[in-house]
């Protein structure tokens, strides 16, 4: 009987694991241009850019006053948590076009974080394969 109760204890666990803790981390964009460290804010995961291969600025961001700020230690990901659909959702600064757009963060197969950034209810959605960094 008291293998049978851990038994299902261990088959559990599993479920009761934290779906955020795996993207927790370091990831490099696919580009190799910036590093992106993703924590935890609060109940949810957001990201800022904490490596930039080089110096860059906020040009196209919609607030005129911040376009000369650098992009270096901005937040770019925010209010990440898990998705009835799976991975998690939450939404994606593009400091390339100054725009955000609701964004899901995935593992794939290999580790690797799959970006993706959807507008119009997700009709058109563009995707970025980050990798993990030490």
């Amino acid at each position: 009987m008291a293998s049978l109760v851990a038994a299902t204890l261990m088959a559990a666990l599993p479920a009761l694991a934290d779906p955020m803790a795996d993207i927790v981390g370091r990831w490099r964009d696919s580009d190799g241009e910036s590093e992106i460290a993703i924590s935890r804010c609060g109940p949810a995961l957001c990201g800022k850019i904490v490596w930039l291969k080089e110096a860059r600025f906020d040009i196209y961001n919609p607030n005129e006053s911040l376009r000369q700020r650098s992009l270096l230690g901005i937040q770019v990901l925010t209010g990440f948590k898990p998705s009835a659909k799976g991975g998690l959702e939450g939404e994606g600064y593009n400091p390339a076009d100054g725009k955000t757009y609701r964004t899901t963060l995935e593992l794939d197969a290999s580790g690797s974080l799959v970006v993706r950034g959807c507008v119009l209810g997700g009709l058109i959605c563009d995707d970025d394969t980050w990798s993990r960094q030490p």
